[in-house]
């Protein structure tokens, strides 16, 4: 079994102030977006467990001396996506690769699983499509399902487990209304992560980064996969209007007083008394 894992590296959007979030003039394909060239890049939370669950789902098939499944990671993106595909590949995964695009595919989600889908059509040639179910601002999690429908391949989101029994098949749950659905798949298939509680990527000892520093990550340009990217934005069937940060403050008021007890009276008669009466 091939398994690709799909993630992406996103600036720290805990880092940005609100003045930040304003969007360029323009169309994506121009540069337009949130310019977040400062910010530190992190994993984003639900492709990071996506990459994890298959190191496990790995291990455990090592543990049963069967032959695990073989694993490949891509992802969309510059230079300051390497350092994270490098981890990968001291990690043992086999191949690992970015997508050149050149603009911002940040509120392009039908162009980013175009170029996902011809990734694992013409380069990688895996089995299962492994993903977060959603990647960040911008992203209204129909990526894995873009990428399902583009492949003609099933897809399950809100997956919280994975296992693979022996038979080549691959045993699912995710979270569903009404508790845990188990599914077992006979892949292909695209698989969507959502709150699993494996939520962190383990890290490679110094002996795995020197073992495998020689091993190069793979860059393509979306034109070599057949994509072409100005032309996919222009179709995308939603576009980049204005952003604006969610106001999270709540309403509040200052008690004065210059003892407790004085400030629990003023509270009692100015605010609480006439709730109280109405209750």
């Amino acid at each position: 079994m091939r398994i690709l894992v799909c993630f992406k590296v996103t600036p720290d959007f805990e880092m940005l102030r609100e003045a930040d979030w304003i969007a360029g003039e323009g169309s994506l394909a121009e540069g337009a977006g949130v310019q977040t060239r400062y910010v530190p890049r992190v994993l984003n939370c639900f492709d990071e467990s996506a990459l994890e669950l298959a190191l496990r789902l790995r291990d455990a098939a090592a543990g049963r001396s069967s032959a695990g499944p073989e694993l490949s990671a891509v992802s969309i993106g510059g230079k300051e996506v390497e350092p994270f595909l490098t981890t990968l590949l001291a990690l043992d995964y086999v191949r690992a690769a970015r997508v050149d695009v050149g603009v911002h595919v940040d509120f392009a989600p039908a162009t980013v699983a175009s170029i996902v889908a011809a990734y694992a059509r013409r380069v990688d040639r895996s089995d299962v499509i492994l993903l977060g179910c959603r990647s960040g601002p911008g992203d209204g999690g129909t990526v894995p399902f873009r990428i399902a429908e583009a492949l003609g391949w099933p897809c399950m989101t809100e997956v919280v487990e994975l296992d693979a029994p022996p038979g080549g098949l691959l045993r699912v749950a995710g979270l569903a209304d009404d508790g845990l659905l188990r599914v077992t798949f006979q892949p292909p298939c695209v698989l969507a992560v959502g709150n699993a509680v494996v939520s962190r990527l383990r890290v490679p000892t110094l002996r795995d980064r020197l073992a495998r520093r020689d091993v190069p990550v793979d860059v393509l340009p979306a034109a070599d996969l057949g994509i072409e990217v100005e032309r996919e934005i222009e179709r995308e069937p939603s576009r980049l209007i204005g952003l604006e940060a969610v106001r999270r403050a709540r309403a509040g008021v200052v008690v004065d007083g210059r003892t407790p007890h004085e400030k629990a009276q003023r509270l009692l008669d100015d605010h609480l008394k006439a709730v109280i009466e109405r209750l």
